[in-house]
């Protein structure tokens, strides 16, 4: 009876921290999706000693609401996407002055030059914090990498139906399909309760400039 109890806490915990882990659109609208298939588990630190012992909760403690959430009095959900800047607010000067999506050949060439840069400084994986709703194994993308992934979703979305002197403006910048990839992010949030609020990359995922 005791180790069911035990479980049956462990599981309301795990609960309310997953079910505030949004998975949102990125930045630039590219409706993709940071989809994380592991369950958001708070694990106790590793040789540490587990104490099965049951504690009744106080009376006036709140019961999670339905969407597995544990109410606080001045705990507001997030309801906006998450985006670039969400993630890393110190890259939000840079990312102002990217070129807008009206101006693809600039942006083009804003896309190359970060490009360039975020192959001599790529970002690396490290051990997630797993009880504040990280990934195992989380990458931690360089500055240069994000910018250079949001130029690459503005310019995609940019020759979307983009007529043939945009296209061939693009194309003089970018003349070939080795210069159109990059590494793209997608970015989501856990709030964790009597923690705080925690966003995430996702690991690095292939694209390309549409030619």
């Amino acid at each position: 009876m005791r180790m069911r109890t035990a479980l049956a806490a462990v599981g309301l915990a795990s609960l309310a921290l997953a079910g505030c882990s949004k998975q949102t659109e990125l930045a630039s609208e590219a409706n993709a999706k940071y989809d994380r298939s592991d369950p958001v588990i708070a694990a106790p630190p590793v040789g540490a000693e587990v104490d099965l012992t049951p504690v009744a909760p106080p009376a006036d403690q709140p019961l999670p609401d339905e969407a597995g959430q544990l109410p606080t009095a001045d705990y507001q959900p997030k309801s906006t996407p998450d985006t670039v800047t969400d993630y890393r607010g110190s890259i939000s000067g840079q990312i102002s002055v990217l070129p807008p999506v009206s101006d693809a050949a600039a942006l083009a060439q804003a896309f190359a030059n970060w490009k360039a840069q975020a192959a001599s400084s790529p970002g690396a994986y490290e051990q997630g914090a797993i009880q504040l709703g990280a990934d195992e194994r989380q990458y931690v993308p360089s500055d240069a990498e994000l910018i250079a992934a949001e130029a690459g979703d503005r310019l995609s979305a940019a020759l979307s139906g983009a007529d043939d002197a945009t296209r061939a403006a693009v194309a003089a910048i970018l003349p070939d399909p080795a210069s159109r990839t990059y590494q793209r992010f997608e970015y989501r949030h856990s709030d964790v309760m009597g923690s705080g609020r925690y966003f995430y990359a996702s690991p690095p995922r292939d694209a390309s400039v549409p030619g």
